[in-house]
């Protein structure tokens, strides 16, 4: 029996060649972008997910005590502070992530000496951090090789990379930081996805002669601590620990924050913290994800549904005749569910495979190394199965119904209706379904293209054209040489301006502090100002405005201060003028402001602006502002480095243009733009086909319909709009619906950012256009073949 249904199966779909390949290419594609959606959602699901501990492991964040602001970095004492007061936590650690760190391996036995610029994959650990999570060792013991300072731990790739064979590692020496560091291990490459990517880790201990507040309350900076819970203590439990842990080390005119407990699988999708690696893929982006996954997988169904119901009246005959040959209504909803299931299995297969070779294009716009072993295989294939199963049911139920259903005299008479209002209504609701999809989406690509413009386009409060940025070693030997490299850029040809600082004006470095007013004023509690320590011509080569008083003597030590307007609002001055000379306390300083520049973004246009203080601290600068004459970057560049290479012998020159950094903060905003573009443009391809599809159906069901008007005088632009008017109507009605849904979405996704763009009617005019379009091209050739076809072979009949 099954054979039988198979076979048949089989040569009908053979027999409807046009009608099979028109499905078939639209499930297929329906499946293949759910596939692929389904795997990028399983691998970001997946971060972190390796370690044995995971659900007992928390990261203390913050939160300002209005709710507006939240950081992931604490102070360093924070870690042994949490350790000493609380035995409900089995472990704590403290880890700092550093970026851009320059590493040297020292010559030897004539072999000269290598130099490493490590963008990003540095960090500084405690021993618990690796009693807390599993990252396996290949040589040595990660607890105990943390224990003294100027010791580290180095990757399986990195280990590779600087001496060759990883098993060589081990005894061997580094230098970073001005100091030597001796490798006590070598671990396995960290899996791709985690938040904690180690290439090599340096022991936390040696922290404390670098000079960066290791006992420090109050200064914030990309340290982030984790502790791990006792058996049996929940989250809710440890919360309440929180405040007493802030009460008791942290002064009240500083408290301005509450901490929180994060659990460790929501690092990677908790949109208002920070990663190491500045990534997250948030839960609302996981979910828009799976909706539009979803959305695509039910108009892949609903096309196939809208075609079969169309095209049922040409199999009225051969459900006539297996009825009066005896056919029951259970035979023959098997029989058509078979044909489905047949036509599912072939579009399953070419789906996968359209995953398969499309995965890793994904992966590259991700940025991401996704592959298919993300997915276990036995779950896999249930899964893919059980998908498989109901979409059967989804595509085939309804149209086994309504082919099972014709009454056998009628149909043997051909006196089916093929104008049956119920089927017409329910293929003219399906377009309309299609349609509101594609169109939302097509709108959310068009809002987020144009938030991403925004971005790209928006004044930041200074000046980023032909700026680069370098760092360079902040030993004391290096900063002796700052005056000379100062020299020698200023004389370079293409060179116009040099300004040494701390970091760029924005960028993911930061140093976030206390902040208290000086005088008889009120402390500012929930005040934290950000720090940007720099040189006096700071502000000229980043052309800054001064809107009040003047800039700040140049010196090499803390001697005054210059605050930006946001930091003047928020501390009760009535304006700017009012500022000026108001002693504020900022690093144990308490000095005059003598000026306040115009607000700048510190961070990305995504949140707010911070309060931020400007001075002069000489001793910490590692970062050289180098403004360069665009029509001779590429002589300036090699100039630049070479002149690098002298004063710096140890230190690769790596530099990066100031609006590339910026354009780099919101790689996950084109990325999305261009997930959108493709999602529309599959959502648009499988309503098309069904267009497609109908329209075809149409001009031959209307064959004599049209003939006849032809013969008494109709044109062809006549019959094309006559055909094409229902459509039209249609994608006008699904965009009177998917307007507001589309509005309503993206105003919600855009309430994410603390500047963007305004929704203006552009959008939803070019919506309906480009619907419109498409529409007309895909029905346009169908439409005028039939307008074109002799009148005479259709008529020769009657």
């Amino acid at each position: 029996m099954l054979h039988s249904y198979l076979k048949t199966a089989f040569r009908n779909l053979m027999r409807n060649k046009r009608h099979f390949l028109v499905n078939i290419t639209g499930l297929m594609v329906g499946f293949g972008a759910f596939l692929l959606i389904s795997i990028v959602v399983q691998y970001v699901k997946e971060y972190d997910n390796f370690h044995t501990k995971r659900d007992r492991i928390y990261r203390i964040v913050r939160a300002d005590l209005k709710g507006n602001g939240f950081g992931s970095g604490a102070p360093f004492p924070f870690a042994a502070g949490l350790r000493t007061d609380y035995p409900q936590l089995e472990k704590v650690a403290g880890i700092y992530g550093d970026k851009n760190v320059q590493v040297t391996i020292p010559e030897k036995e004539g072999v000269a000496a290598k130099k490493f610029s490590e963008a990003a994959g540095v960090f500084f650990a405690e021993p618990s951090f690796f009693e807390m999570f599993d990252f396996r060792m290949l040589t040595g013991n990660a607890v105990s090789g943390l224990q003294e300072q100027n010791t580290a731990l180095l990757s399986r790739d990195v280990a590779n990379r600087y001496f060759g064979d990883w098993r060589q590692a081990t005894g061997k020496m580094i230098r970073a930081y001005g100091r030597y560091i001796r490798i006590t291990g070598v671990m396995e490459n960290p899996p791709d996805n985690t938040d904690f990517s180690l290439g090599i880790v340096i022991s936390y201990a040696t922290l404390q002669p670098l000079g960066l507040g290791m006992n420090d309350w109050v200064g914030i900076s990309n340290n982030y601590v984790l502790v791990l819970a006792k058996e049996g203590y929940t989250a809710g439990q440890l919360s309440t620990l929180l405040p007493g842990f802030i009460a008791k080390h942290i002064p009240p005119s500083h408290a301005g924050y509450k901490l929180l407990l994060q659990p460790l699988k929501d690092i990677h999708t908790d949109k208002r913290f920070e990663t190491f690696s500045g990534r997250v893929f948030s839960k609302e982006l996981i979910t828009a994800l799976h909706l539009i996954g979803i959305f695509l997988l039910v108009i892949a169904c609903v096309n196939f549904v809208n075609l079969s119901t169309a095209n049922a009246i040409n199999r009225a005959r051969e459900v006539g005749v297996r009825k009066v040959l005896g056919s029951n209504r259970r035979q023959l909803l098997l029989q058509f569910l078979g044909e489905t299931g047949l036509s599912c299995f072939v579009a399953m297969a070419g789906a996968l495979i359209l995953a398969i070779a499309l995965l890793p294009a994904l992966s590259g716009l991700l940025e991401m190394k996704i592959s298919l072993s993300v997915l276990p295989v036995i779950p896999a294939v249930l899964f893919v199965l059980f998908l498989w199963a109901i979409v059967t049911l989804l595509a085939g139920f309804y149209p086994a119904l309504v082919l099972s259903g014709f009454n056998p005299m009628n149909a043997l008479k051909s006196r089916l209706n093929a104008e049956n209002p119920k089927g017409i209504h329910l293929r003219r609701g399906l377009v309309i379904f299609q349609f509101v999809i594609a169109q939302v989406l097509i709108i959310g690509t068009l809002i987020v293209i144009g938030q991403t413009n925004y971005f790209r386009n928006a004044d930041m409060g200074f000046s980023r054209e032909a700026i680069i940025t370098a760092e360079f070693p902040h030993d004391s030997i290096s900063r002796s040489r700052f005056d000379y490299l100062r020299d020698g850029l200023m004389h370079q040809p293409g060179v116009s301006d040099v300004s040494f600082s701390l970091f760029a004006p924005a960028g993911e470095d930061f140093w976030a502090t206390d902040f208290k007013l000086g005088g008889n004023h009120t402390d500012k509690a929930d005040l934290i100002v950000n720090m940007k320590p720099a040189d006096t011509n700071y502000f000229n080569i980043y052309k800054m405005q001064l809107l009040a008083g003047r800039l700040y003597y140049d010196a090499d030590t803390v001697r005054e201060f210059v605050v930006n307007e946001t930091l003047v609002k928020k501390a009760g001055f009535a304006s700017p003028e009012a500022a000026i000379g108001q002693s504020i306390t900022v690093m144990n300083k308490t000095l005059p402001i003598v000026g306040v520049v115009k607000d700048f973004h510190v961070k990305s246009l995504r949140d707010p602006i911070d309060p931020v203080v400007m001075t002069t601290v000489k001793r910490i600068y590692k970062t050289a502002n180098i403004r360069i004459e665009t029509g001779k970057a590429r002589v300036t560049l090699a100039a630049i480095e070479a002149l690098w290479n002298k004063y710096f012998p140890d230190y690769i020159f790596k530099y990066s243009f100031i609006d590339q950094t910026l354009a780099d903060y919101y790689k996950q905003e084109n990325q999305l733009a261009q997930l959108f573009k493709i999602f529309a443009g599959i959502a648009i391809f499988i309503s098309c086909l069904g267009l497609y599809g109908l329209i075809s159906f149409m001009a031959l069901r209307r064959k004599k319909e049209i003939g006849i008007r032809k013969v008494l005088g109709a044109d062809v632009i006549t019959i094309v709009m006559l055909m094409s008017r229902e459509f039209t109507i249609l994608i006008a009605l699904a965009f009177a619906i998917a307007t507001p849904l589309g509005w309503y979405f993206m105003n919600d996704w855009l309430q994410q950012f603390s500047f963007r763009m305004e929704i203006g009617a552009g959008v939803f005019v070019t919506t309906l256009l480009f619907s419109l379009l498409i529409a007309w091209l895909t029905v346009g050739h169908s439409a005028i073949k039939a307008a074109l076809a002799d009148p005479v072979k259709s008529l020769r009949t009657e």
